[in-house]
């Protein structure tokens, strides 16, 4: 069947047919004719088998016929930015999509768009604020479905899905899923047509390695090259045939390191040169540090190491590096596989167990790994995709042939059914007035797929306990049956944090005043459930003791509040949480990254996680300030802004200019330039010559001071990290030729 036979837009059509869509892959046969006609369609395929195309026609086919909107809900940022780059392909046709993922407390004017692509955070984030948006919404499209089953961010896809089903009565819904076992309990909840499929465009062979040979489901085996390094000798394998390889490990740190280890083996083959401009991206232009520097020897290597705690940029360029080949390996943590198109010829899957807090090593699920192994095999390129376990012995062999190569995924079970989890929604459905009363909260919960697929015995106490709570922290007032969100409450929802984080953070605001000091203030946020604490190692003992005992009586937060009423909090969990605090000050302080993971032995990306979480709630604590202690408003907010950037308060000014970082507004300072003013009498050569500075930076930092220079051509629409990537890159790009200008004079 050809995309032309479809029941579509005659200019949709052809713009396909230009865009080199003709024949329709066996699934998408399948699923598109159910998704055109208007109903409900759960599309459970393997990846790489079209699932994106099942999603964006019938989306393109709504706009293009109905006028209707389009909300397509994605459980990354990344994924976000890669979707609203499919949806560009087609704004000829009229069709302007934005990706929403940022701040969760901004009410974005989407008023112009016809598909909007979020988070499931972002999605119920707009819905807690009343986003007039919404009620257009025709067709809803939730992609990576399967991620209900996760308990971190599945509950809030569940809740996001299931009001706007509430409040869109005969809304469409196209669920697009992996493989999964019980992929009918979905389609019930969401009175959904089912599409099951297990074709795949190229065919994935799923195996063992041991001892030299890689042994497949179907019998067949490769013999692998003899080498003391594994992992490398499968790479160079693949490699010398022409292929790419993705390499999962279980975590940030082995992701550096494997990939570290496959850089010499892999430079002779593979090794790239790369520009002034392109390594000093890498590194982290600026902000250089000693990860980004590893990466870029990596990168000149062939390979690649890709994890959370890279910045945007690096993600980015790395991506693009695997994309159009230069790249030849990534060793990432399981993050890429949840979506990010980065197909290889062959997966190689180290770990199949991680270490959680409080369980040690834990199996990693079946659902997680085939979602590895489903990255192999990349369309157009590979005329097969191998995915490979690694076992330590036979037994091992054994183990995981059975318990992931030939085993089912897990069912996909609610993770919503839980005190804390449901604290947060069930206070979002009373500000929001999804729910007037108790009885309006049960009938939410029936509706979701926890009350569509579990046993609701004891749901009611539950829900009393959570509304008990509420109304004993002044977020809710309740008569009878009735429930009202107090301004507390309505706050506390639409900043998106837990009531109980809100409830710490409303303790310590109270104490606040202008001679707090920063520790203490970190402190009070480190102790939030919103934020893991840093477990603290040997070394960290004397440290910590100091500073407990310096402050040990002027402490925002006890440990009474840390663990609230009904939770116990030990001297381990309190001394990770005053390890995060120090880290806050140290950042705060300038310490540099490198400086800081060696002293506290952590990574780049635990620093990153950590100050990206204490900004938003920083945020949180000030505007619960503004509520009971207005007073203590000045003290917290400069370290929003300290906290964001990691500077000292005199580089406030600085900062606010797109392009400068920490490392840049501390070079202004100290060539004399401490403030916009100062910088608007400068000359831009000048201000160009400064280390890390550059022409094209010059420019843009003299037109936002309030010069007057050339215009720059306008931007796209894009995101705080794009639009930071796209300065880096002019920055670096310009440094690149300033660089090659100086040696051509030389």
């Amino acid at each position: 069947m050809r995309f032309r036979d479809l029941d579509i837009p005659g200019k949709l059509a052809d713009l396909l047919e230009a865009q080199g869509f003709r024949e329709l892959y066996p699934p998408q046969e399948k699923a598109l004719p159910v998704a055109l006609s208007g109903k409900s369609l759960v599309a459970a395929v393997p990846t790489a088998s079209g699932k994106t195309m099942i999603g964006m026609i019938p989306a393109l086919s709504v706009i293009l016929s109905s006028g209707k909107k389009v909300l397509y809900i994605v459980p990354l940022k990344a994924l976000a930015t890669e979707k609203r780059d499919d949806f560009s392909k087609f704004s000829e046709l009229g069709v302007k999509a934005v990706a929403l993922t940022g701040d969760p407390d901004r009410d974005d004017d989407v008023s112009g768009a016809d598909v909007v692509i979020a988070t499931s955070e972002k999605a119920d984030s707009m819905i807690r604020h009343g986003n007039k948006w919404v009620r257009d919404v025709g067709l809803l499209i939730a992609d990576e479905v399967h991620m209900i089953n996760d308990p971190g961010r599945g509950p809030t896809l569940e809740v996001a899905m299931t009001k706007m089903m509430h409040r869109n009565p005969g809304l469409q819904v196209i669920a697009l899923s992996a493989t999964i076992s019980n992929a009918h309990d979905l389609s019930d909840w969401l009175n959904a047509k089912l599409i099951h499929s297990d074709w795949r465009p190229t065919e994935l062979k799923e195996g063992v390695y041991f001892d030299g040979i890689i042994t497949f489901s179907n019998y067949s085996h490769i013999e692998v090259p003899k080498k003391k390094d594994e992992i490398a000798a499968m790479v160079e394998q693949t490699v010398n045939d022409g292929g790419q390889c993705l390499v999962f490990v279980n975590s940030r740190r082995s992701a550096e390191s494997v990939a570290y280890k496959l850089k010499k083996p892999l430079e002779s083959l593979c090794g790239v040169a790369l520009s002034d401009a392109e390594r000093g991206m890498l590194e982290g232009g600026a902000e250089s540090t000693s990860v980004g520097k590893k990466l870029a020897e990596c990168v000149a290597s062939g390979v690649a190491f890709h994890h959370a705690g890279l910045e945007y940029n690096q993600r980015r360029m790395v991506e693009e590096g695997f994309r159009n080949r230069t790249i030849k390996c990534i060793v990432a943590t399981p993050t890429l596989a949840a979506g990010i198109n980065l197909p290889a010829r062959r997966v190689i899957v180290r770990d199949t167990t991680r270490f959680e807090s409080n369980a040690g090593n834990v199996p990693i699920p079946v659902m997680e790994v085939k979602q590895m192994c489903g990255r192999a095999g990349r369309p157009g390129y590979d005329p097969w995709g191998e995915a490979v376990l690694i076992a330590k012995n036979d037994r091992d062999e054994d183990r995981l042939m059975d318990d992931y190569i030939n085993h089912d995924t897990e069912r996909l079970i609610s993770k919503l059914g839980n005190e804390n989890t449901l604290r947060t929604h069930i206070l979002s459905l009373i500000a929001t007035e999804d729910a007037n009363t108790v009885s309006d909260i049960k009938e939410f919960i029936d509706m979701t797929y926890f009350g569509s697929t579990s046993d609701t015995w004891g749901i009611e106490t539950l829900i009393e306990d959570v509304v008990d709570y509420l109304v004993e922290n002044d977020m809710v007032e309740r008569a009878g049956d009735l429930c009202r969100a107090l301004p507390f409450g309505k706050r506390v929802s639409d900043l998106y944090i837990d009531p109980r984080s809100a409830v710490i953070l409303r303790k310590a605001v109270e104490k606040v005043d202008e001679d707090t000091e920063d520790i203490l203030i970190f402190q009070a946020v480190a102790a939030t459930p919103d934020v893991l604490g840093m477990y603290p190692k040997k070394g960290d003992a004397d440290m910590l003791a100091q500073t407990e005992s310096t402050y040990s009586d002027m402490w925002l937060v006890s440990m009474e509040d840390e663990g609230g009423s009904d939770y116990e909090v030990d001297m381990e969990t309190h001394m990770a949480n005053l390890k995060t605090a120090v880290m806050m000050r140290f950042w705060v302080e300038e310490k540099s990254e490198d400086a800081i993971t060696e002293i506290l032995g952590i990574g780049p990306g635990d620093i990153r996680a950590r100050v990206d979480t204490a900004d938003w709630l920083l945020y949180g604590m000030s505007e619960i300030a503004y509520i009971f202690n207005p007073d203590a408003v000045s003290r917290i907010k400069p370290l929003l802004t300290r906290v964001r950037y990691g500077i000292k308060q005199e580089l406030i000014p600085l900062v606010s200019i797109r392009g400068v970082g920490r490392s840049r507004a501390r070079t202004l300072f100290e060539n004399g330039y401490q403030d916009r003013m100062s910088l608007s009498s400068v000359d831009v050569r000048a201000l160009a010559s400064l280390p890390g500075i550059g022409k094209a930076l010059a420019n843009s930092i003299k037109k936002q001071v309030g010069d007057s220079v050339p215009e720059h051509p306008p931007m796209p629409d894009m995101d705080e990290d794009e639009l930071n990537y796209m300065m880096e890159k002019m920055a670096a790009e310009e440094d690149a030729k300033n660089n090659q200008s100086s040696l051509d004079s030389f």
